[in-house]
């Protein structure tokens, strides 16, 4: 059976040797470097996974004195020894504010804060809310989405007190997770 130089480019794609064609192929080196060099997708897989397997890990409670006006509670997640994820919730009057920690090898990697506002004091009806994500590696803030969903500039005023303010309150979080004591007070 005689085959084109298409035929043979196509069976070559559908097997098991079809990465070497697409090896070859620059645009597609180029983009396989640009992806493995961009540790956000990665990050992402890594909170996915923590919620994925949210029912397996070993709960902590306490609560949260001084970070609110209405007080607050925490959750930490524990897989083995390692902390994967902590979730801050703030009361107040006029809204409540939900906070998620998310950590890789006992380093911050992801924060997630979500503040709800309420039609009136204390009613507990939602009206609006406000969500930013923060990106980190190696202990530095890397992206930082904000509330309409544009990224914040490294070079904004605020972004280096954002990444101050995450990371201490995360060795916060963690410290008063393995305390003994059932409340973490605000400093």
């Amino acid at each position: 059976m005689i085959l084109s130089h298409f035929s043979i480019a196509l069976l070559l794609l559908g097997s098991p040797h079809s990465s070497l064609v697409c090896a070859a192929n620059p645009i597609t080196q180029a983009k396989r470097q640009a992806d493995s060099s961009d540790p956000i997708p990665a990050i992402r897989q890594r909170f996915t996974a923590i919620n994925r397997n949210l029912k397996r890990y070993k709960l902590i409670k306490k609560s949260l004195s001084g970070f609110s006006a209405e007080g607050g509670e925490l959750v930490a997640y524990r897989d083995g020894q390692a902390i994967v994820k902590i979730v801050a919730n703030y009361y107040g009057e006029t809204g409540r504010t939900v906070e998620e920690y998310y950590y890789a090898d006992g380093k911050l990697i992801f924060a997630f804060r979500k503040e709800s506002t309420y039609d009136r004091p204390l009613s507990g009806k939602i009206v609006s809310t406000k969500e930013n994500r923060f990106y980190f590696q190696d202990l530095k803030l890397i992206k930082w989405i904000n509330e309409d969903g544009k990224e914040v500039p490294s070079t904004d005023s605020e972004f280096s007190s954002q990444q101050k303010d995450y990371l201490d309150t995360s060795q916060l979080f963690l410290k008063g997770a393995r305390s003994k004591a059932s409340t973490i007070e605000a400093p």
